[in-house]
């Protein structure tokens, strides 16, 4: 069941945006009435009202819909299984997310199965990727397919999803209808694992794609 001492929006990281685990308060009080914000505020709704049952139902009409922001589709399913303690249907994967500790601080990418992006340099700048390209959909769509053969021969993780890697270590997350996924080591042991490598060094190629196309990105400046 839920939580709900809330964690203050001053300490919502970005990194907490990627994983699709946002805090229900968070997620639901978005200022945005179309489809889905206006299910996730009518499950947050029902839930403030102990009414359960109704904020099932809600969640489970999002996961239905076509169309959105694998986001979206991971928060929802994040909720579910909140509040039912289990997993809904067969297991689908949304996202990949690559983060690497450097001497600087960590680099951060994460790739979804709608095709968008995000890379978080160690020195704070962004590389924020939603439009359709060719050249990135197709390194997606290779990621996609390689990690459906790793997710089954790794174990689910059950605790509060962990700080970013520290000490030259790096981490592979795979974000599932499931719940996390991930597999850690040493950044170089990871690049040259038998599951993991290929699917480290795909990454790093969305990686340059991204940067080639924007030579210059930005200072971050916002939180979704």
């Amino acid at each position: 069941m839920f939580n709900f001492k809330k964690k203050p929006l001053s300490v919502m990281l970005l990194r907490d945006m990627l994983f699709g685990d946002v805090p229900m308060h968070y997620w639901a009080g978005i200022n945005c009435n179309v489809t889905p914000w206006d299910l996730f505020k009518e499950a947050k709704e029902s839930i403030e009202s102990n009414n359960s049952a109704a904020a099932i139902a809600t969640l489970r009409q999002i996961t239905r819909l076509t169309g959105l922001d694998s986001r979206q589709y991971l928060q929802a399913f994040y909720f579910l299984q909140q509040l039912t303690g289990e997993k809904e249907g067969d297991l689908k994967i949304f996202g990949v997310v690559v983060e690497i500790s450097l001497p600087e601080g960590v680099d951060t990418l994460a790739v979804y199965a709608d095709h968008s992006a995000r890379y978080y340099n160690y020195s704070g700048s962004v590389i924020t990727f939603d439009q359709a390209d060719i050249v990135l959909e197709n390194l997606i769509d290779t990621i996609m397919m390689q990690v459906t053969g790793i997710v089954p021969k790794i174990g689910h993780w059950k605790g509060v999803r962990p700080a970013a890697p520290t000490k030259d270590r790096a981490r592979i997350s795979f974000l599932t209808s499931h719940g996390l996924y991930f597999g850690e080591a040493n950044q170089y042991a990871l690049f040259n694992d038998v599951l993991a490598g290929k699917t480290m060094y795909a990454m790093l190629d969305v990686m340059k794609a991204l940067i080639n196309k924007t030579k210059a990105p930005n200072r971050l400046s916002s939180i979704v």
